[in-house]
C-alpha cells in the first residue's frame, strides 16, 4: 500500500461523505435498514477504493450503523465491459446518437443515483427514462380524457409494458420510506406506477343493478345459487362451456367464490327479469394494455331461452364496456359448434375475426373456436 492510500475505514468515511453529498444526510430506520438488507449486499473494500476514483457507482444506500450497501452485481458491468478502465466507453456507447445524454448518465451511475432500478444497466436507465415520458404524456392526455384509447394504450405499455417493451412495474424497485427524504417526494414507483394506476388503470363500479327494458343485471348474492342447479347438473347444457358439470354443492362453492370476489377487472353478473326471476349470467373481463379491452360471455338458463334475454343481456353489457369502462373493444371466445351463441354475436353487431380449428382441448377432445369483436366507435354507429 502506498503512503498516500488511505486506509479502510478512511476509505469508507471518504465515501459515506461523498454519499451524503450526492443524497444528503437523513436517518435511516429500521424498516429502511430492512429493505436495503433486502435488495443490496454491503459494498467490498475493494470496491470502496474504486468508488473513490470515480470508476464504480457510490453506494445504493449507507445503513443506519454506516455499512455501505450495493447491488449484488455491483461489479457486472465492468466485467461486461472488459475490466474497469473500460467501462466509461463501454457505458457511454449505448449512446451513441446523443453523447451529452451518455455522459449525463454515466455521472448518474456513478452517483448512484438510479437505485430505484432493478437492473441498473445502460439499457434499463434508457428505458426507465422513456418509460416515464410515455407515462408523463398519457397522464397529461387521461387527464382531460380518462377513456382516450391512445392515452390508455400509452399507459399500458409504459406501466405495466406489452411484449417486447418492459414497462415500470417490472423495472423499478420498492424503494423505502428513506427514498422519499432523499429525493423529497415520492419514490418513482409512487409517482409513475402506483398513482397512475389508482388512477386510471383501476376502474370503479357502476351503480347496481343495471336496468334494461325487462331485466336487471348486478353481482351474484349467495341466494342464486339454487337457480343455477339444475342447468348445471346437466350434461347437455355443460357441452359446449368450458366448466363440466357440477353437483349442488359445486355450485353452491361456486356462487360463494364469486360473491366473496373483490375484482375490478372481471364482472360476474346474474341477469333476473324485473320481478327478481334468475333467468341467467353474463360476464366482462377487462383486460389487454391499458385494460382498454373486454372479454363478454353469457348463459341463458335452459327454461327461459328463446325469448331473447341474452340478446337483451349481451346488449348491457357492451354498452357497460363502452360507455361506462371506456373499451375501445370488445370480443367473444366461443366454441365453434355453438350456432346459438355464434348467431348472437351476429345480431349484436360483432364481426367473427378469427376461426382456430382445432385449437382447444375440451372435455376430452379437440375442439375448434370462433373469435367474434366489435370496436367503440363500430358499437357507437350500429347503436
Amino acid at each position: 500500500m502506498g503512503d498516500d492510500a488511505l486506509s479502510p475505514d478512511a476509505t469508507r468515511m471518504a465515501v459515506h461523505d461523498r454519499y451524503v453529498a450526492v443524497n444528503g444526510d437523513h436517518p435511516m430506520t429500521v424498516a429502511d435498514d430492512a429493505y436495503a438488507r433486502q435488495h443490496f449486499v454491503p459494498a467490498t473494500p475493494e470496491a470502496l477504493e474504486l468508488m473513490l476514483a470515480g470508476r464504480l457507482p457510490l453506494p445504493s444506500y449507507v445503513l443506519s450503523d454506516g455499512t455501505p450497501m450495493v447491488p449484488a452485481d455491483h461489479g457486472r458491468l465492468a466485467e461486461v465491459a472488459g475490466g474497469v478502465d473500460r467501462l466509461h466507453d463501454w457505458f457511454v456507447a449505448f449512446r451513441e446518437d446523443d453523447p451529452a445524454a451518455g455522459e449525463q448518465e454515466w455521472v448518474g451511475y456513478l452517483s448512484g443515483q438510479h437505485v430505484c432500478l432493478r437492473e441498473v444497466t445502460p439499457v434499463r436507465i434508457k428505458q426507465v427514462a422513456e418509460r416515464v415520458a410515455e407515462a408523463a404524456a398519457a397522464v397529461d392526455l387521461l387527464r382531460r380524457d380518462p377513456h382516450d384509447p391512445v392515452a390508455r394504450g400509452m399507459l399500458g405499455e409504459a406501466v405495466d409494458g406489452v411484449l417486447g417493451v418492459s414497462g415500470l412495474d417490472s423495472l423499478l424497485l420498492p424503494m423505502t420510506a428513506y427514498d422519499r427524504l432523499r429525493l423529497g417526494g415520492p419514490t418513482p414507483r409512487e409517482q409513475w406506477v402506483d398513482a397512475p394506476r389508482a388512477a386510471f388503470l383501476t376502474p370503479a363500479p357502476p351503480v347496481w343493478p343495471v336496468r334494461t327494458e325487462r331485466l336487471l343485471l348486478r353481482p351474484y348474492a349467495a341466494s342464486d345459487a339454487e337457480a343455477f342447479v339444475d342447468a348445471w347438473a346437466s350434461d347437455e347444457w355443460t357441452s359446449l362451456l368450458l366448466t363440466r358439470p357440477m353437483n349442488r354443492a359445486e355450485v353452491v362453492e361456486m356462487v360463494r367464490r364469486r360473491t366473496e370476489s373483490d375484482s375490478v377487472e372481471f364482472l360476474s353478473l346474474v341477469v333476473t327479469t324485473h320481478d327478481g326471476t334468475v333467468v341467467g349470467d353474463s360476464i366482462l373481463h377487462l383486460q389487454g394494455t391499458g385494460l382498454s379491452e373486454g372479454e363478454i360471455g353469457w348463459t341463458i338458463l335452459p327454461q327461459h331461452g328463446g325469448r331473447g334475454y341474452a340478446t337483451e343481456a349481451a346488449r348491457a353489457v357492451l354498452r357497460l364496456g363502452f360507455e361506462h369502462y371506456g373499451l375501445r373493444r370488445i370480443v367473444a371466445n366461443l366454441d365453434a359448434r355453438n350456432d346459438r351463441s355464434a348467431a348472437l354475436c351476429e345480431r349484436l353487431g360483432m364481426r367473427r375475426e378469427v376461426h382456430r380449428v382445432g385449437d382447444f382441448w375440451s372435455k376430452g377432445t379437440w375442439t375448434s373456436s370462433y373469435e367474434y369483436a366489435l370496436l367503440r366507435e363500430e358499437w357507437r354507429a350500429g347503436s
